[in-house]
C-alpha cells in the first residue's frame, strides 16, 4: 500500500498580515518534519483598482502592481525568517476576489499535497464558527486541508483519526483508508500517539426488533454493533494499527469525536470530507462541518482519494516564479517539536 508522502505544503495567509501568523508556524514545522517544500501564498485585491481597470484607467495596472509588490515584500520577510531555520520556502502573490479562489488556483497549479490555513474568527457564517473562506476551502480544496486553531504549536502529541468503515456509501471506504494513511504519516513525522475513533450506532435510534436485511436473514442491535466493530478491526489490520489504539463509543459521530478529542487531549483530528456530487456546492458532510466548527484543536479534512490523485497528475505550473531557498534534508522530525519562535 502506497503511503501518503506530501512533498508540497501550501500555507495561505491573509493579506497584509504582520508578524508570524500561526498557520505559517504550523505549516513550516510540518513541512520540516515531512521533508516537504513550503510555499506561502496570499491573495490581494482592491475593488477600486479593479474597477478602474474595467473603466480603462491607465494608472490601474501600476496600482495593482504596487499592491502586489508590497504584499510580496511582506511575504518575503516572513519567508526569510523561516529560511533562517532551514526551511525551504517560496512565495506567491495572486490577484483577485474572492480570496479562496486565488488560494485554490495556486493549490492546483503548484500541485499542493497539503493546504494549511488559519481558522478565521471574523465574518463567520450563520450557525457556525467558520467564515465563508473556511467553508469554501473545506468543500473545494483539492488536497487535505489543515484548519489551524491552536495559537501555540510544539508538535502534535496525539493525532486522532475519525473513521466510519461501516458507512453504507461506497465512496466512504476509500476516504477512511486515506484518512488513516494521512493520520499515520503525520503521527510518524511528529512522533505522535495515533488514536482511531469510530461512533457506534446509538441503540435508541435502532429498530426495537430485528430487521430483515435479506430473505430469511435478520439483524438486531447487537449484530449491527458487531458489524461496526468488525469493520473497524479490518481497517486497523489493513494499516497495521493495533486494536488497542481504537476508541469506540455510542452516539452521533460529531459528539463521539468531540468527546474523544477532550478525553484523549488530542491536538489534531483527521476526518474525511464526503462530497456528494452536485450537492457538494452546499454539503461537505454534516459530521465534518460540525467537527471543524466546534472542536478546539486543529482539524485536517481529507477529500476522497481520487480528488487528490487528479490534482497530483496535473503538470506543475511552468510560469511559477516563486523564490526558493537551499534544499533541506528529509525527515527532520525533531523540527515539529517546537524549535521555532512562538507566533506573535
Amino acid at each position: 500500500m502506497n503511503r501518503w508522502a506530501p512533498e508540497r505544503v501550501l500555507v495561505a495567509i491573509k493579506p497584509w498580515q504582520r508578524g508570524l501568523p500561526l498557520e505559517s508556524q504550523h505549516a513550516s514545522q510540518l513541512a520540516d518534519a515531512l521533508g516537504a517544500r513550503l510555499m506561502i501564498t496570499s491573495a490581494v485585491f482592491d475593488a477600486r483598482v479593479a474597477g478602474g481597470a474595467g473603466r480603462g484607467d491607465a494608472a490601474a495596472p501600476a496600482s495593482r502592481a504596487r499592491l502586489m509588490e508590497a504584499e510580496h515584500v511582506e511575504l518575503e520577510k516572513l519567508a526569510q525568517s523561516l529560511r533562517a531555520w532551514g526551511t525551504t520556502v517560496s512565495t506567491r502573490v495572486v490577484w483577485g476576489a474572492p480570496a479562496y479562489q486565488g488560494v485554490l488556483d495556486v493549490a492546483h497549479e503548484w500541485r499542493a499535497d497539503l493546504l494549511v490555513v488559519g481558522a478565521h474568527e471574523q465574518g463567520m457564517r450563520v450557525g457556525t464558527r467558520l467564515t465563508d473562506t473556511d467553508w469554501q476551502l473545506m468543500r473545494l480544496a483539492p488536497c487535505p486541508l489543515l484548519l489551524v486553531k491552536d495559537p501555540v504549536f510544539t508538535g502534535y502529541r496525539t493525532v486522532l483519526a475519525a473513521v466510519d468503515p461501516a458507512h453504507p456509501e461506497p465512496a466512504r471506504a476509500g476516504i477512511d483508508r486515506f484518512v488513516l494513511d494521512v493520520a499515520r504519516t503525520l503521527s510518524d513525522a511528529c512522533e505522535s500517539e495515533l488514536r482511531v475513533v469510530h461512533a457506534l450506532p446509538d441503540p435508541a435510534r435502532l429498530p426495537p426488533s430485528p430487521v430483515e436485511i435479506a430473505p430469511g436473514v435478520y439483524c438486531d442491535a447487537d449484530a449491527i454493533e458487531e458489524l461496526h466493530r468488525r469493520a473497524v478491526d479490518d481497517l486497523l489490520a489493513l494499516h497495521g494499527v493495533p486494536p488497542e489504539q481504537a476508541d469506540l463509543a455510542q452516539g452521533t459521530p460529531a459528539d463521539v469525536i468531540a468527546r474523544t478529542v477532550a478525553d484523549r487531549r488530542a491536538e489534531l483530528v483527521v476526518l474525511g470530507a464526503l462530497r456528494r456530487g452536485q450537492l457538494e456546492q452546499a454539503l461537505i458532510g454534516s459530521t465534518a462541518e460540525a467537527v471543524a466548527a466546534d472542536v478546539p484543536c486543529d482539524v485536517l479534512l481529507v477529500p476522497a482519494p481520487q480528488v487528490a490523485s487528479e490534482v497530483a497528475e496535473e503538470p506543475p505550473d511552468a510560469t511559477d516564479t516563486a523564490r526558493t531557498a537551499k534544499p533541506r534534508r528529509r525527515g527532520a522530525s525533531s523540527a515539529a517539536r517546537g524549535r521555532r519562535p512562538a507566533a506573535r
